[in-house]
């Protein structure tokens, strides 16, 4: 029996069910989600299974393309904040993988077509194209009701103090998280810190604050304080896209009873509305750590 695989159709399957596990994998492991990035890790995806194709390698061979190629594709995703998050969504990936085809393979018990092809660790399941995108979908959705059902393990109010360097001076702040607080510097791409400029505006630098007040009433100057640089923070909330002020700043370190922790954060934002708070002047994400 010969089987007949059309390229454009294992290509385009395997990059919207790429598209579908990565958004999964991002749910599962806190790492922010772009689409930016998302379409060209589910083209990797995609092109990673040309595998099928080439010439059976030897199995250890087998074993490192994989991880190369999971790798790079995790990598494309959601960048290198940190080994810890790395190998957390590689994990979720591998796994969510691995739960398709279990799916596929129980599609294929129940219609009566038991036929498998396997080459350099890749499998193809001979099911429509159609059922294995709804898998896949399903394989999401299901990721998306747990997260929304189960309680979460970590404390969503967990507050934290940060040390940043502002201007020259030393400013302490403290910042709750967020979970759906997702800013990043569209310069690194790193998580930013959110700080309400009238909840925190008296722990400011006085050129800092001049700037801000600027800004927010519509004349903003033509130039940033000395020592900061200017970075425009895009942010989209349930009411409207907005850009933010920020500013690259050299250091940030998390107050722990240690001493002054360094995090690889560069970057903050700034917004006109307070939190409402008199525990808390910013927000961080669930990626900022």
């Amino acid at each position: 029996m010969k089987t007949v695989i059309y390229l454009d159709v294992l290509l385009l399957v395997n990059f919207l069910a790429g598209y579908f596990l990565l958004l999964a994998t991002g749910l599962l492991s806190g790492c922010s989600v772009r689409i930016s990035r998302l379409l060209p890790a589910a083209l990797l995806a995609a092109l990673s299974s040309l595998i099928l194709f080439a010439p059976e390698l030897p199995y250890p061979l087998q074993l490192l393309y994989k991880f190369l190629s999971g790798s790079c594709i995790i990598l494309a995703a959601f960048g290198l904040r940190s080994l810890r998050r790395f190998l957390c969504a590689l994990f979720w990936y591998v796994m969510l993988n691995l739960l398709l085809a279990g799916f596929a393979l129980l599609a294929i018990l129940q219609t009566g077509a038991p036929f498998v092809q396997t080459n350099n660790l890749a499998v193809y399941l001979r099911i429509s194209p159609l059922l294995l995108l709804i898998l896949a979908g399903l394989c999401c959705l299901a990721v998306e009701v747990i997260l929304r059902v189960l309680p979460l393990r970590r404390d969503p109010t967990r507050s934290i103090g940060l040390e940043l360097e502002l201007c020259g001076t030393k400013v302490c702040l403290r910042a709750m998280l967020d979970t759906g607080c997702h800013l990043s510097d569209p310069i690194t791409c790193l998580p930013v810190l959110l700080v309400s400029f009238p909840d925190a505006e008296t722990r400011l630098p006085q050129p800092l604050r001049e700037f801000l007040s600027s800004w927010f009433e519509g004349s903003p100057p033509d130039d940033p304080p000395e020592g900061l640089r200017l970075r425009l923070i895009p942010c989209t909330t349930a009411e409207e896209s907005s850009i933010l002020p920020g500013f690259a700043i050299g250091r940030m370190g998390l107050i722990s009873s240690s001493g002054v922790v360094p995090l690889d954060r560069t970057a903050v934002a700034f917004s006109r509305q307070s939190f409402g708070s008199d525990s808390y002047e910013a927000l961080y994400g669930s990626d900022f750590l």
